[in-house]
Protein backbone atom coordinates (compact mmCIF):
# COMPACT_ATOMS: atom_id res chain seq x y z
CA UNK A 1 0.00 0.00 0.00
CA UNK A 2 1.30 3.44 -0.95
CA UNK A 3 1.25 5.32 2.35
CA UNK A 4 2.54 8.49 0.70
CA UNK A 5 -0.57 8.58 -1.50
CA UNK A 6 -2.80 7.97 1.50
CA UNK A 7 -1.15 10.85 3.36
CA UNK A 8 -1.49 13.10 0.32
CA UNK A 9 -5.12 12.01 0.03
CA UNK A 10 -5.69 13.02 3.65
CA UNK A 11 -4.19 16.41 2.81
CA UNK A 12 -6.52 16.77 -0.17
CA UNK A 13 -9.54 15.80 1.96
CA UNK A 14 -8.64 18.30 4.66
CA UNK A 15 -8.04 21.05 2.13
CA UNK A 16 -11.45 20.41 0.55
CA UNK A 17 -13.33 20.31 3.85
CA UNK A 18 -11.77 23.06 5.97
CA UNK A 19 -12.78 26.18 3.97
CA UNK A 20 -16.00 27.67 5.38
CA UNK A 21 -18.98 26.70 3.24
CA UNK A 22 -22.62 25.66 3.49
CA UNK A 23 -21.90 22.14 4.72
CA UNK A 24 -19.53 23.47 7.38
CA UNK A 25 -22.23 25.80 8.65
CA UNK A 26 -24.78 22.98 8.70
CA UNK A 27 -22.38 20.68 10.54
CA UNK A 28 -21.67 23.42 13.09
CA UNK A 29 -25.33 24.21 13.61
CA UNK A 30 -26.43 20.57 13.89
CA UNK A 31 -23.59 19.79 16.31
CA UNK A 32 -24.54 22.70 18.56
CA UNK A 33 -28.23 21.82 18.57
CA UNK A 34 -28.16 18.01 18.53
CA UNK A 35 -24.66 16.91 19.54
CA UNK A 36 -21.44 15.60 18.03
CA UNK A 37 -22.89 12.49 16.39
CA UNK A 38 -25.56 14.48 14.54
CA UNK A 39 -22.92 16.84 13.14
CA UNK A 40 -20.70 13.97 12.03
CA UNK A 41 -23.65 12.43 10.15
CA UNK A 42 -23.95 15.61 8.06
CA UNK A 43 -20.20 15.56 7.44
CA UNK A 44 -20.34 12.00 6.09
CA UNK A 45 -22.28 13.15 3.03
CA UNK A 46 -19.72 15.84 2.26
CA UNK A 47 -16.83 13.42 2.78
CA UNK A 48 -18.42 10.92 0.38
CA UNK A 49 -18.88 13.69 -2.20
CA UNK A 50 -15.25 14.78 -1.82
CA UNK A 51 -14.07 11.18 -2.21
CA UNK A 52 -16.33 10.72 -5.24
CA UNK A 53 -14.85 13.78 -6.94
CA UNK A 54 -11.35 12.51 -6.17
CA UNK A 55 -12.31 9.13 -7.60
CA UNK A 56 -13.46 10.77 -10.83
CA UNK A 57 -10.05 12.39 -11.16
CA UNK A 58 -8.01 9.43 -9.91
CA UNK A 59 -9.73 6.73 -11.95
CA UNK A 60 -10.06 8.94 -15.01
CA UNK A 61 -13.83 8.64 -15.19
CA UNK A 62 -14.10 11.13 -18.03
CA UNK A 63 -17.78 10.43 -18.76
CA UNK A 64 -18.85 11.59 -15.30
CA UNK A 65 -16.46 14.54 -15.37
CA UNK A 66 -17.82 15.64 -18.75
CA UNK A 67 -21.40 15.28 -17.49
CA UNK A 68 -20.62 17.54 -14.52
CA UNK A 69 -18.94 20.10 -16.78
CA UNK A 70 -21.85 20.10 -19.25
CA UNK A 71 -24.41 20.55 -16.51
CA UNK A 72 -22.49 22.98 -14.32
CA UNK A 73 -25.13 25.68 -14.70
CA UNK A 74 -27.96 23.35 -13.70
CA UNK A 75 -26.03 21.95 -10.75
CA UNK A 76 -25.08 25.43 -9.61
CA UNK A 77 -28.68 26.68 -9.81
CA UNK A 78 -29.98 23.58 -8.05
CA UNK A 79 -27.40 23.98 -5.30
CA UNK A 80 -28.16 27.70 -4.89
CA UNK A 81 -31.91 27.14 -4.58
CA UNK A 82 -31.38 24.22 -2.20
CA UNK A 83 -29.17 26.37 0.03
CA UNK A 84 -31.77 29.14 0.18
CA UNK A 85 -34.49 26.67 1.20
CA UNK A 86 -32.27 24.95 3.77
CA UNK A 87 -31.09 28.29 5.14
CA UNK A 88 -34.69 29.48 5.58
CA UNK A 89 -35.62 26.27 7.42
CA UNK A 90 -32.58 26.61 9.68
CA UNK A 91 -33.36 30.29 10.36
CA UNK A 92 -36.98 29.55 11.31
CA UNK A 93 -36.39 26.42 13.39
CA UNK A 94 -36.28 26.94 17.13
CA UNK A 95 -33.31 25.34 18.92
CA UNK A 96 -34.07 22.44 21.31
CA UNK A 97 -33.68 24.60 24.44
CA UNK A 98 -36.58 26.79 23.33
CA UNK A 99 -39.19 24.11 22.64
CA UNK A 100 -41.21 22.22 25.22
CA UNK A 101 -41.34 19.03 23.20
CA UNK A 102 -38.14 17.50 21.86
CA UNK A 103 -37.93 18.37 18.16
CA UNK A 104 -37.88 15.71 15.50
CA UNK A 105 -34.38 15.47 14.15
CA UNK A 106 -33.66 14.98 10.50
CA UNK A 107 -33.05 11.31 9.70
CA UNK A 108 -29.45 10.25 9.20
CA UNK A 109 -30.14 9.20 5.61
CA UNK A 110 -31.73 12.55 4.79
CA UNK A 111 -28.86 14.47 6.42
CA UNK A 112 -26.21 12.50 4.52
CA UNK A 113 -28.09 12.84 1.24
CA UNK A 114 -28.58 16.60 1.66
CA UNK A 115 -24.91 17.30 2.38
CA UNK A 116 -23.86 14.94 -0.43
CA UNK A 117 -26.02 16.74 -2.98
CA UNK A 118 -25.01 20.21 -1.76
CA UNK A 119 -21.32 19.32 -2.10
CA UNK A 120 -21.74 17.73 -5.52
CA UNK A 121 -23.85 20.67 -6.73
CA UNK A 122 -21.05 23.08 -5.84
CA UNK A 123 -18.85 23.63 -8.94
CA UNK A 124 -16.09 24.72 -6.59
CA UNK A 125 -15.72 21.12 -5.43
CA UNK A 126 -14.55 19.75 -8.77
CA UNK A 127 -12.43 22.86 -9.35
CA UNK A 128 -10.89 22.44 -5.91
CA UNK A 129 -10.11 18.77 -6.52
CA UNK A 130 -8.48 19.63 -9.84
CA UNK A 131 -6.33 22.34 -8.27
CA UNK A 132 -5.35 20.17 -5.31
CA UNK A 133 -4.40 17.25 -7.52
CA UNK A 134 -1.95 19.59 -9.23
CA UNK A 135 -0.80 21.29 -6.05
CA UNK A 136 -0.15 18.03 -4.18
CA UNK A 137 1.50 16.48 -7.23
CA UNK A 138 -0.68 13.36 -7.21
CA UNK A 139 -1.97 13.48 -10.78
CA UNK A 140 1.04 11.54 -12.04
CA UNK A 141 1.06 9.08 -9.12
CA UNK A 142 -2.28 7.36 -9.70
CA UNK A 143 -1.46 5.20 -12.68
CA UNK A 144 -2.95 2.04 -11.12
CA UNK A 145 -6.30 1.19 -9.54
CA UNK A 146 -4.56 0.42 -6.23
CA UNK A 147 -2.89 3.83 -6.15
CA UNK A 148 -6.17 5.56 -7.02
CA UNK A 149 -7.98 3.66 -4.27
CA UNK A 150 -5.35 4.66 -1.71
CA UNK A 151 -5.69 8.31 -2.68
CA UNK A 152 -9.51 8.27 -2.56
CA UNK A 153 -9.51 6.49 0.81
CA UNK A 154 -7.11 9.09 2.15
CA UNK A 155 -9.28 11.93 0.86
CA UNK A 156 -12.34 10.48 2.59
CA UNK A 157 -10.44 10.05 5.86
CA UNK A 158 -9.03 13.59 5.65
CA UNK A 159 -12.45 15.09 5.06
CA UNK A 160 -13.99 13.07 7.91
CA UNK A 161 -11.14 14.07 10.21
CA UNK A 162 -12.16 17.71 9.81
CA UNK A 163 -15.90 17.07 10.21
CA UNK A 164 -15.33 15.03 13.37
CA UNK A 165 -13.11 17.78 14.78
CA UNK A 166 -15.58 20.54 13.92
CA UNK A 167 -18.51 18.56 15.32
CA UNK A 168 -16.69 17.89 18.58
CA UNK A 169 -15.69 21.52 19.05
CA UNK A 170 -19.14 22.86 18.13
CA UNK A 171 -21.01 20.44 20.40
CA UNK A 172 -19.11 21.81 23.40
CA UNK A 173 -21.13 25.00 23.02
CA UNK A 174 -24.35 23.05 23.46
CA UNK A 175 -24.36 23.00 27.28
CA UNK A 176 -22.66 26.38 27.67
CA UNK A 177 -25.02 28.43 25.53
CA UNK A 178 -28.30 29.96 26.66
CA UNK A 179 -31.51 29.65 24.68
CA UNK A 180 -31.05 33.21 23.41
CA UNK A 181 -27.62 32.49 21.93
CA UNK A 182 -28.75 29.10 20.60
CA UNK A 183 -31.42 30.94 18.62
CA UNK A 184 -28.88 33.51 17.41
CA UNK A 185 -26.59 30.69 16.26
CA UNK A 186 -29.51 29.13 14.40
CA UNK A 187 -30.41 32.42 12.76
CA UNK A 188 -26.80 33.28 11.94
CA UNK A 189 -26.19 29.92 10.27
CA UNK A 190 -29.49 30.24 8.39
CA UNK A 191 -28.66 33.71 7.07
CA UNK A 192 -25.15 32.62 6.07
CA UNK A 193 -26.45 29.57 4.17
CA UNK A 194 -29.09 31.71 2.40
CA UNK A 195 -26.38 34.23 1.48
CA UNK A 196 -24.20 31.50 0.00
CA UNK A 197 -27.18 30.27 -2.03
CA UNK A 198 -27.93 33.77 -3.35
CA UNK A 199 -24.27 34.34 -4.24
CA UNK A 200 -24.21 31.00 -6.06
CA UNK A 201 -27.20 32.06 -8.19
CA UNK A 202 -26.00 35.62 -8.80
CA UNK A 203 -22.57 34.48 -9.97
CA UNK A 204 -24.27 32.62 -12.82
CA UNK A 205 -25.97 35.84 -13.96
CA UNK A 206 -22.84 38.01 -13.98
Amino acid sequence: MDWLLILKGIGVGLALAIPVGPVGLLVFRRSVTHGTRAGIVVGIGAAVADALMCAIMAYGVTTVAEFIQRHTAFLNNFGGLALIVIGYVVFRRAPPKEVKVAPRTQSSAAAVTASLLITLANPGTILGVTALFTGFGVASMVGTATAATALVAGAFCGSMLWWCTLSGLASRLRDKTSGYWMRRINQGCGIAVIALGVVSLVVRLV
